[in-house]
Order: C-alpha cells, then structure tokens, then sequence
C-alpha cells in the first residue's frame, strides 16, 4: 500500500510480512511506491494489473473454502470461528464447489496452536495453514487476515493508546511491531480488544510485556471472539448485499479525484457503478 515493508521469502514461495503469521503473494508486492496509486480512477482499478490486485476483498462477502486433513478437534474449533464472524457480521464461510476464489484449510504439521494465512482474495492460491492444536482464539484471527486485515498494532496511530516495549521484543521479530502510515483503517478508534491485537507477551525475549496500554497495563488476552470495534470495522468494508429497486446507482455521486475515498465507497463513473476495495475499484454493475 505504498509504504516499504520488510518480508521473508518462505519455502512455499510466500513472504511472510516481518516474519509474521501474515503471507504475500509476490504480486502483491512491489520494488517501488511508485506502483501504488493511493486514488485511482475507477475504470483504472477495475483493469489494471498493477500490484497484481494488491489486497483484495471477497466478492459480496463470501469466503470459499476446502479443507484438506485437518483433526476433528480443529475442525470444530474451525466451524466455531467460522460461526464467530458469521454470526455478527454480513460475511458468510462456504465450502466451495467450482468457485474460481477460494481459500484452501489445511494443516502446517506443527503441533502448535498456531496458524498462517494469506491476505485478502487471492483466486485459488489463498490458503490458512494451522497447528494441529489451533483453537478459535488463533483460528479467528487468521480468518481476519483471509478478509483483508493486518494486525491492529501496526496502524500509524497506536503510540497514541498503547507502549511498544521493543527492549523485550526478540530481535529478530521487532519488525512485527513497525507501524503502517498507509494501512487502510475500517475504524476510527484503536481497539486493543480487537482479534488482529497482538498480545502483551507476544514475541517477548525475557518474559517481560512487549506491549502495554499507556499506564503500564497488559492488555487483556485475546478471546475466541471478535470485538464490536471487529463487527463495526468489518461490516463497513463488507456491507449487507441487496439491491436498490429505484435502480442500482440512485443517490450514488460521480467519483471525483479530489475526493479521498474509503474501502466500502461506492460511486459511479461513466454509467457504471463501482464500490472500493483496499487497492482499487470493483466494477458492480451498469447503471439503469
């Protein structure tokens, strides 16, 4: 999104960003800034391969899957994450039959409650590899990085609600805890509730906290649930689908460069309607 980042070529051929659970796909990135345009026209966004799609979010909220050899116990601790987020927010989790983009489950062998997950849609390259002990608190998460979304300790303004201790940090994971001046926030407030939260130990190097609220505080640990700020934040970049019957584009205004725009936006350009995802405009449909 237009700001450096430092990323691990993995084995699979993934980066993983800063060496975290979070993966890119190689045309997701770039040697240069220069390939990201912050306010793209919409006719633009819809054709160009630039970033090769760079982030993008799943069409009218629906995430398809396959699982491939996951335990009984994680797929039910899978089944629960997926009624987690189905429950509170317009996305919805089904299996594939021939959908072009999904997501495949799988396990990664470690016998861990871990988990690692792609960004965004991704066609059928988009996976969440997990533990053989994952729980719901690790499994949520991962889906939260599925629908587009790096972790909360990484937005521009987080030094103004919580302490990042980089003296407790092991060394070679302080880059999880770099702050993205170009993220894209879905809420206007920080949430330390929230399941894209690291927590106070996480990457600790001496047992010490590596992040704390502003009076020294831990923070609380993360549950097997999303936070309201989760649902708000979720449901205004994947809106509740349904149709206008004034017509499609009624009460939608033009799209206008001098405006800044917001991932859910939706505007019309040429006679077509447009809604805006993380990197560029999806093209909905005709105007009446």
């Amino acid at each position: 999104l237009g700001s450096e980042v430092k990323v691990r070529l993995e084995e699979d051929g993934t980066y993983s960003l800063a060496g975290s659970d979070l993966r890119l796909f190689e045309d997701q990135l770039s040697d240069s800034a220069e390939a990201f345009d912050e306010n793209p026209t919409p006719d633009a966004g819809a054709t160009s391969l630039a970033l090769g799609g760079g982030v993008q979010k799943w069409t009218d909220g629906v995430v398809y899957y396959v699982i491939n050899g996951l335990s009984a116990s994680v797929r039910s601790e899978l089944q629960a994450s997926f009624d987690e987020w189905t429950s509170k927010t317009n996305v919805t989790f089904k299996e594939r039959t021939n959908q072009s983009n999904y997501i495949t489950i799988s396990s990664s062998g470690s016998n861990s409650n871990s988990g690692v997950a792609t960004l965004g849609m991704n066609g059928s390259r988009g996976f969440i590899r997990l533990g053989t002990r994952a729980t719901a608190v690790v499994i949520i998460h991962e889906l939260g990085h599925t629908l587009g979304y790096i972790h909360e300790q990484n937005r521009s303004d987080r030094d103004d609600f919580v302490i990042i201790n980089f003296n407790n940090i092991v060394p070679d994971a302080q880059d999880q805890f770099f702050k993205s001046n170009s993220a894209v926030f879905l809420t206007g407030q920080f949430d330390i509730n929230s399941t894209m939260m690291y927590g106070s130990f996480t990457f600790s190097r001496n047992g010490q906290p590596t992040i704390t609220d502003l009076s020294g505080n831990l923070l609380p640990p993360r549950q097997a649930s999303i936070s309201a700020l989760d649902v708000q934040g979720t449901n205004s970049l994947y809106p509740a689908t349904g149709t206008n019957p004034a017509g499609p584009c009624d009460g939608v205004a033009e799209w206008s460069p001098s405006t800044q725009y917001f991932v859910g936006d939706r505007v019309t350009y040429f006679g077509g309607l447009y809604e805006r995802d993380f990197t560029r405009w999806n093209f909905i449909t005709r105007c009446n």
